[in-house]
């Protein structure tokens, strides 16, 4: 029986040598792609990405959404994940993916054909994900296999499935179509209110000058002012790393093996989304400044 680590390692494996060599990514999404047992986050949602690298399970009464592919070689850890949680692929009806970058769209193509599930993405990211690779930045050397997008969205659209409703919050400056999803949730008797974050790091991007993305540095900044307007009390992030996911797993797993029943959440945490929101944008302005002046001292 294939264990979801040996999934993992077989899947890097399948990393061409070549690709290893120039991946400007090639330690982190060693890193992004460790196993993570999977587990019920808050309320329908459950988490079935790897340790670095989210995806999310919403279980409706219609069937499921997942949101976010994970890396291409990510694939077939998050159906592995969505099978030990007793679900089934081919339940997923909706895909939803974040932003089109090749560590979230990566495994969007095979969990399509697996599922038989449509996808809805971002009018930004339509081009990038039926290309299969982003044409500028440091992840441009990280092409994915394309896939066809069903549904295009635009900011404020809505996707519904059994009951649940997602809103499209579009950011543009991540990717040009970098989508949060939101929701309610309720846990015990609260009301809660969920945001699938996108990000708003630089990562790399280039903020003066670019070709391809001409309006990128302005995209950030109308993007920033349009995030401090979700008022969420639960961030489930693109990345681990952003919404201390390893801490909080080890509470989620402390409170079961006690048997805490009724313990606080610890996804729940008041002030943590724009804590994020607020700190990115300070990197960008600094990023900013940065590219600003080396482009003004190369004159």
């Amino acid at each position: 029986m294939k264990t979801i680590a040996g999934i993992a390692a077989l899947a890097l494996l399948a990393i061409a040598p070549a690709q290893a060599q120039t991946d400007p990514f090639a330690k982190q999404r060693i890193e992004w792609n460790k196993p993570q047992k999977p587990f019920r986050v808050i309320d329908n949602v459950y988490y079935v990405g790897t340790a670095g690298v989210s995806a999310w399970l919403i279980w409706t009464l219609q069937g499921f959404i997942l949101i976010d592919g994970g890396l291409p070689e990510s694939a077939a850890i998050i159906e592995a994940n969505i099978k030990e949680l007793k679900f089934d692929i081919k339940d997923v009806k909706i895909l939803l993916n974040s932003h089109a970058h090749f560590d979230h769209a990566g495994g969007l193509a095979k969990l399509k054909r697996d599922s038989g599930a449509r996808l809805t993405a971002s009018a930004g990211d339509k081009a990038i994900l039926e290309r299969g690779r982003v044409t500028f930045g440091p992840s441009q050397a990280n092409p994915f296999q394309r896939v066809t997008v069903d549904r295009t969205i635009k900011d404020g659209d809505t996707v519904a499935l059994g009951g649940v409703v997602l809103t499209a919050v579009v950011t543009p400056g991540h990717s040009p179509g970098c989508t949060n999803w939101t929701m309610p949730v309720v846990e015990g008797s609260t009301d809660h209110n969920v945001v699938f974050y996108c990000s708003m790091t630089v990562a790399g991007n280039p903020l003066v000058n670019n070709k391809v993305h001409t309006t990128i540095a302005t995209d950030y900044k109308t993007s920033f002012g349009r995030l401090k307007k979700i008022n969420a009390d639960v961030l489930l992030a693109a990345h681990g790393e952003q919404m201390g996911l390893a801490k909080k797993v080890a509470t989620v797993e402390a409170n079961e093996k006690n048997k805490m029943l009724g313990a606080p959440n610890p996804f729940v945490v008041k002030g943590e989304f724009q804590q994020i929101v607020a700190a990115q944008e300070k990197s960008f302005d600094a990023e900013l400044a940065k590219q600003q002046a080396a482009v003004a001292q190369a004159k």
